[in-house]
């Protein structure tokens, strides 16, 4: 979605799932920071450095037993 007030175009992205502890939360966006068998723990790293170097961000937003739910900022201009 776009928000013309702050200037930004949103990408969301939620899930239903297990959530994310607390304690890993500071992690989640660390290189090779995985808590999955077989994960590489480079997605959400890779998201946030390429949102950051076209001027964005990235937040999250979880809650243990039901879902999370990412969100990607990026400037319109």
């Amino acid at each position: 979605s776009v928000n013309s007030a702050s200037g930004e175009f949103l990408i969301s992205v939620k899930d239903q799932g297990e959530g994310i502890m607390e304690e890993d939360m500071a992690k989640i966006f660390s290189p090779f920071f995985t808590t999955k068998k077989g994960g590489t723990g480079l997605g959400l790293a890779t998201v946030q450095k390429i949102s950051e170097e076209h001027g964005g961000r990235v937040s999250v937003d979880s809650k243990i037993g039901i879902g999370s739910e990412f969100r990607v900022y990026l400037p319109l201009d």
